[in-house]
């Protein structure tokens, strides 16, 4: 019983180690409002400039970019929150067609995001359009 009670100590913070380790591996990926996870995907032309609405709003031009941030603006397009994805790699998600993206362009031609399929249940700030 004694050489138990000597083993005790040590068996709790294995057991510890363990716990924090199995946890820890998993991310946390944000949720909108329904509980659908949420990833974030930026804008990355086909072309060099092309910030034309047809390419802003065809999905296939998105990359899935979790840690991407966008300076303030509202002239081209930069990253979207998405939640309709083939996430079947949780470490690459595709962007589906039927995020449903809305692009409006300026005098310029140049267009930024104005609405996607999540729009209704996220804060405006999970569409991000950057400065020319």
């Amino acid at each position: 019983m004694k050489r138990f009670s000597r083993l005790l100590p040590l068996f709790a913070i294995v057991t510890g180690v363990a716990l924090v380790a199995v946890t820890s591996a998993f991310k946390v990926v944000p949720q909108n409002k329904s509980g659908d996870a949420m990833y974030q995907f930026i804008y990355t032309p086909p072309t060099q400039n092309d910030y034309s609405v047809s390419s802003v709003q065809d999905e296939g031009n998105w990359s899935y970019a979790p840690n991407e941030t966008c300076p303030n603006g509202n002239v081209k397009a930069c990253t979207i929150q998405a939640s309709h994805v083939d996430d079947s790699d949780p470490n690459n998600p595709v962007l589906l067609s039927s995020e449903d993206i809305t692009a409006t362009a300026n005098g310029s031609g140049v267009a930024h995001v104005t609405s996607t399929a999540d729009a209704p249940s996220l804060p405006s700030s999970d569409i991000a359009n950057k400065s020319n």
